[in-house]
């Protein structure tokens, strides 16, 4: 019987059951004793061995056969749930993952399992005492959502065990969502045009026509958003795993907790986030935390925390990675910056303490001689901070000396399609997301106050700086007329600007399209959109323009 039609199902729900079995022996490092984990693991490994055996590949039936068997002997009791073990179970689930990318890539599944085959079966217990888990490298992870139990389903002739597809829900590639997202995009494109046109006619039935029409694709557009939603669970569910590993090379002790992750966004945000998410927390583990016997002479405990916490705030969700490590010291931190020539000392004192810690994300902030606890701090996170500023999104630090640091994501829930507000600035008309705009001021021009080059204007009690959008774009300066300046107040982090424009034009909702090259290398720009009279705007990103 040809199985290759199963292929793509096969692999997608073999994934699913290592990243089960994954999530489970973690959790079983840091409690063995936990009946429903252990009873779990040995059915993920039993339907892999199920799954792989209808669509003919030997090694990894082979190989998960093996898996199956060293837990059914701790099912049985006859030997514990130890470090030991869970290194073994780690390594097959590694290999088996090597095997189905090789399978979904086109190949047999075919690798050199023999030396694992033979340490599963001949595996005997340490001369320790089996139900006490050993210290070092140890994970413990709590989380608001356990492990789904999986349900019966048919794959040939052979009875597997799979996540339930409920009548409901169906499987659709994901081509097929970003085609959605392409056409209702185009589609709020043309009733923009519609709009416009319907204004110039002046015809009040094409008016409500058009107004109807409106609310269609709105309606459609959120229902389009909501099926291309997906949860954080499908990166977080991978941190357990890669923090255990992680623990246990740098010989620390782990506490890890995630909460929220069932919270949803748009998949293309959710993919971007991967290697920012994964050297945030390689970060707290190597950098962050503490080594046991350091922890004890501070007065800690010896197993330190890492959390991750998840919350939607209005329209944004908040993604905090914590730690209660040694925490970063701002004045060090200064001190480094300066040493390494990233910063000019008359620009140090004026930084305040959470300026100070934003200095890690400068460009070659990492490149100096290490200093206890600035050292491995900046690797990379320029990187983390680029990437979430081009997803819309932004980054905030805090941190005490000796008791931790927090490392905070301010994100959209998409970024295809946004709500722009449209300004005018010299001969063009840009946009800006909506998320970005706190409010918009017309400022006095007797009330603007000036030191040195630069200018600031009093908002209510704080003194926000004056930026032109001119000089930020290099458009040639306009006259300002009247006796009031256009200003858009915008929030960038910690930081609130005033941008000067030269008048608002609107609001509306945009299909933004990302830039191909050579555009896509300009630096502060989400990428472009077509207004309702055909006219070509930028969607500015505030943060890295400025």
């Amino acid at each position: 019987m040809d199985m290759s039609q199963y292929k793509d199902l096969f692999v997608s729900e073999v994934r699913e059951h290592l990243q089960g079995m994954n999530e489970a022996i973690v959790a079983l490092e840091g409690n063995p004793e936990d009946r429903e984990q252990i009873d779990f693991l040995f059915r993920m490994a039993h339907s892999i061995k199920g799954m792989a055996a209808s669509m003919g590949y030997g090694e990894m039936t082979e190989l998960s056969h093996k898996m199956e068997d060293l837990m059914d002997r701790i099912r049985k009791g006859t030997i514990g749930f130890v470090s030991a073990v869970a290194d073994l179970l780690l390594e097959g689930s590694d290999h088996l993952s090597t095997m189905l990318n090789d399978v979904d890539a086109g190949g047999s599944g075919q690798l050199d399992i023999l030396d694992l085959v033979q340490r599963l079966t001949g595996y005997t217990p340490p001369q320790i005492d089996e139900a006490t888990p050993q210290n070092n490298g140890k994970v413990t992870e709590t989380s608001d959502k356990s492990p789904e139990i999986a349900a019966p389903k048919q794959l040939g002739q052979e009875i597997i065990r799979v996540k339930p597809d409920s009548p409901q829900n169906v499987r659709v590639k994901t081509e097929v969502l970003d085609t959605l997202v392409n056409i209702t995009g185009e589609l709020i494109t043309h009733k923009n045009r519609m709009i416009t046109l319907s204004r110039d006619l002046n015809v009040s039935a094409l008016s409500e026509a058009i107004s109807d029409l409106s609310l269609l694709v709105r309606e459609l557009h959120d229902e389009v958003l909501k099926v291309r939603l997906m949860p954080l669970a499908s990166l977080a569910d991978r941190f357990p795993r890669i923090v255990r590993d992680l623990a246990k090379k740098n010989g620390k002790e782990v506490l890890f907790q995630v909460s929220g992750k069932e919270i949803e966004l748009d998949r293309g945000i959710v993919e971007e986030l991967s290697d920012p998410l994964l050297h945030l927390l390689r970060n707290a583990v190597d950098h962050g935390l503490e080594l046991p016997a350091d922890r004890i002479a501070a007065g800690k405990k010896p197993e330190g925390t890492i959390s991750v916490d998840v919350h939607r705030e209005k329209n944004r969700v908040l993604i905090s990675i914590t730690d209660d490590g040694k925490g970063m010291n701002p004045r060090r931190l200064v001190d480094a910056a300066i040493e390494k020539g990233l910063l000019r000392r008359e620009e140090a004192n004026l930084l305040s303490s959470q300026q100070a810690l934003m200095l890690v994300c400068l460009p070659g902030f990492s490149t100096a001689a290490e200093i206890s606890d600035v050292s491995g701090r900046g690797v990379g996170m320029d990187a983390v901070r680029t990437t979430v500023q081009a997803i819309g999104g932004n980054l905030s630090i805090e941190s005490t000396p000796g008791k931790g640091s927090c490392f905070t994501l301010s994100l959209p829930l998409t970024i295809s399609i946004i709500q722009i507000l449209l300004v005018a600035c010299s001969s063009m008309i840009v946009g800006l997301p909506v998320t970005k705009v706190l409010r918009t001021v017309d400022i006095r021009k007797d009330s603007v106050l000036r030191r040195g080059k630069r200018k600031f204007f009093q908002l209510g009690d704080k003194e926000l700086p004056l930026v032109s959008l001119h000089r930020l774009l290099s458009l040639p300066l306009s006259p300002i007329k009247g006796e009031s300046i256009p200003a858009v107040i915008i929030e960038i982090g910690e930081h609130t600007v005033a941008l000067i424009v030269d008048r608002f034009v609107g609001q509306q909702d945009v299909f933004v399209k990302p830039f191909g090259s050579p555009l896509n290398r300009m630096k502060g720009f989400l990428g472009g959109a077509i207004l309702g009279d055909g006219q070509v705007i930028f969607i500015i990103d505030p943060a890295n323009l400025l």
